[in-house]
């Protein structure tokens, strides 16, 4: 019986590793601007590697978008969730965020702004990721506002599914904001602000 040799290829990257990397840069440069080669150079996967574990860059990227929805503070969110979720759980959540957009050695971007402005007006798959992934962001700073409201932290009448747009909408607008340079007092400035008119 014939024994093929090198017909069976060992994989020799870490698969996660390197989609965190794609993240990174999509993240940094956005879709268009990444080139396979970018791609490439960023992972340490050649070509035949990326292909053949995600796909084309197309497929890569919808994985990328993936893996930054499920880790964008997703064990903080979930944490509004708990009985005893308070205003305190949600400043954290906006904390984070800030921390991570102004303390980077390296300039960071948000991969949901990235795509919401180059890709989703003309991609009805991609828009309704986003869609989904916001709607369920405001849920989840509705339910911890709910939470808040019972411990009497946020008035009687705050509508909290309002209120839970509202932050969705503040926390992305945080994220364009530290794109453009606002710095570390500015944002927090915002979020203490937008807090503050729920109380």
């Amino acid at each position: 019986m014939a024994i093929l040799i090198g017909m069976v290829r060992t994989r020799t990257f870490d698969p996660t590793e390197a989609l965190t990397k794609a993240v990174q840069l999509f993240s940094s440069k956005g879709y268009s601007e990444t080139s396979m080669e970018d791609i490439v150079q960023a992972t340490g996967v050649s070509r035949y590697g990326l292909y053949g574990t995600f796909g084309n860059k197309r497929e890569l990227f919808e994985q990328a978008l993936d893996r930054y929805a499920d880790h964008m503070g997703k064990q903080a969110f979930l944490r509004l969730l708990e009985p005893d979720a308070s205003l305190r759980h949600i400043r954290n959540i906006f904390s984070e965020r800030v921390a991570d957009m102004c303390c980077q050695e390296e300039s960071k971007g948000c991969l949901f702004i990235h795509t919401a402005m180059e890709l989703a007006p003309q991609d009805d798959d991609l828009r309704d990721v986003l869609q989904k992934f916001m709607h369920r962001m405001s849920k989840l700073f509705s339910v911890g506002l709910e939470s808040a409201k019972a411990r009497g932290e946020v008035r009687k009448e705050l509508d909290v599914r309002a209120a839970g747009e509202l932050l969705t909408s503040t926390m992305f607008g945080l994220a364009v904001l530290g794109r453009t340079g606002f710095n570390r007092n500015a944002l927090e400035g915002i979020v203490d602000n937008t807090l503050g008119a729920m109380q």
